[in-house]
């Protein structure tokens, strides 16, 4: 809850801590695909399926940690939407499976978080979450894995 309590870091920093999580976790997920061999154009429904579970599985957890019952007697606030969480989460997985084009060129993968992204919904996020994306990787190390 510490990370993402909006009253205690501000919501840009919440949303901040938000993208680094969801960078770190996408990054994990490129080394556990490689690892295992997966074949990414055969298996990309399941990892689409998998992308959008972390994602909502994320904002589900930020939500009932700042609904339990310390967080409510701390003091403790979370101003994240659904729409900002999902948005961050397509984004991160975005910039880090894009990062690789040689692996991730041949699925739907990529194109298929692209077009998420570029939905009409999505372009107020993009404009207001930009500062939030260029700290957020400035916080991260370089992505050259």
């Amino acid at each position: 809850m510490i990370y993402t309590d909006t009253q205690l870091n501000g919501l840009h920093t919440a949303h901040v801590n938000v993208y680094q999580s969801f960078i770190i976790a996408a990054t994990k997920m490129h080394h556990y695909i490689m690892s295992w061999g997966l074949d990414i154009v055969k298996h990309q429904k399941f990892l689409n399926n998998v992308i959008r579970h972390v994602i909502r599985y994320t904002y589900t957890a930020i939500r009932h940690q700042s609904c339990n019952k310390v967080a409510r007697d701390s003091g403790g606030v979370c101003d994240l939407q659904t729409c900002s969480v999902s948005w961050l989460g397509m984004h991160a997985f975005y910039t880090v499976f894009s990062k690789k084009p040689s692996v991730y060129d041949g699925s739907t993968l990529l194109t298929s978080l692209q077009f998420q992204l570029s939905l009409h919904r999505n372009k107020v996020l993009k404009r207001r979450l930009k500062k939030v994306v260029k700290e957020g990787l400035k916080g991260v190390p370089a992505l050259d894995f």
